[in-house]
């Protein structure tokens, strides 16, 4: 064989010992993933997870995703600590709080920056009530015990000069079930999130008393940007899982993107109809409002961490003493490279 095909044939078989090597290192360790999700994926602040579930983006990076509703962020907390789920869609509050019981999670993306509860009663309590301090004694209904919407209304009875003890609650989840509990008058008042909070306001059932969807309402009762809507794992199974972990941002970062440069009328579109609550004009004002709650790079950082773990440090006292290291509780490598292959 004359030197220059020996040449040629060397120089291949590197690049193909390259490429091997190169496939090898991004293979993806485990295909199949279990996403405990803290609520009910329609929630509009889930609305990201639900674009990559729904539009394929995690198939496309080579995963098959199960997303299974466990109606409180609690309750998907559990799972994912308990083993019963690879990765958790909750709020990013519960890290911290956990880290300072010695449990280690970490955040990996970061998809909303307001919290979008909302603490609101019936419209036929308005014309008696007078204020927060009416609430004393009252029942209140909130996703689930230990969540991040009664750490919210915890935050709004401390603005108040109140504590939570103040109160009796009520469980209620954060879909269909919090709307039937509010119009079957089982609860004096209510935190919930969007679809919800538009559905009963647009109806004229309820008159909100305090709002975390919008920038000011954060800054009222946060101090600041939070950071809220976010896919988390044990930190060891991320360490363990660099390439799925990453395939998961990718898919986030691609349904950022998607929300990001499509109409409100795009996005109503691709979700599915269920979703829309039998009005196609009410999502989509659903949409519209909540757009701006979205953390858009999806990066994490250090003061809107400490923001949200103020707000669950209310539940508990003592976690008010805990020191958190923060560079523990979220990374921003994942959504950095995800960031540079779906950009804005």
């Amino acid at each position: 064989m004359p030197l220059r095909n020996v040449a040629a044939l060397v120089f291949c078989l590197l690049l193909s010992s390259v490429a091997t090597s190169r496939s090898m290192a991004q293979a993806i360790e485990q295909k199949s993933v279990t996403i405990a999700v803290g609520g009910v994926t329609g929630q509009m602040d889930k609305l990201p997870l639900a674009v990559a579930v729904r539009l394929g983006y995690f198939k496309q990076e080579g995963l098959d995703v199960q997303a299974i509703d466990f109606n409180s962020g609690a309750k998907g907390l559990e799972a994912l600590v308990g083993g019963s789920a690879d990765v958790a869609q909750n709020a990013y509050e519960h890290i911290p709080e956990l880290q300072a019981k010695h449990v280690m999670l970490t955040s990996f993306t970061m998809f909303s920056r307001y919290p979008a509860n909302v603490l609101m009663i019936p419209k036929s309590s308005v014309a008696s009530f007078h204020g927060i301090a009416d609430l004393k004694g009252k029942t209140i209904g909130i996703s689930s015990p230990g969540s991040a919407t009664q750490s919210f209304f915890a935050l709004v009875l401390k603005k108040n000069g109140m504590t939570l003890d103040c109160c009796s609650y009520i469980g209620v989840g954060t879909g269909p079930t919090a709307i039937a509990a509010m119009r079957a008058g089982k609860l004096d008042a209510l935190v919930t999130l969007d679809p919800n909070t538009t559905i009963m306001d647009n109806a004229g059932d309820v008159k909100i008393l305090a709002d975390s969807r919008n920038a000011a309402g954060t800054r009222e009762y946060y101090g600041g940007d939070d950071q809220v809507g976010t896919l988390l794992a044990k930190t060891e199974w991320i360490k363990a899982h660099p390439n799925t972990v990453q395939a998961m941002a990718n898919a986030m970062a691609h349904a950022l993107q998607f929300l990001a440069k499509s109409t409100p009328d795009q996005i109503v579109d691709a979700m599915p109809k269920e979703y829309w609550m039998g009005d196609r004009e009410l999502y989509k004002k659903v949409v519209i409002n909540n757009l701006p709650s979205f953390l858009w790079d999806g990066l994490g950082n250090d003061e809107a961490a400490r923001n949200a773990f103020n707000s669950v440090a209310q539940l508990e006292p003592a976690l008010q003493q805990a020191k958190i290291d923060y560079s523990k509780t979220y990374t921003n490598e994942f959504q950095i490279k995800a960031n540079q292959k779906y950009p804005r």
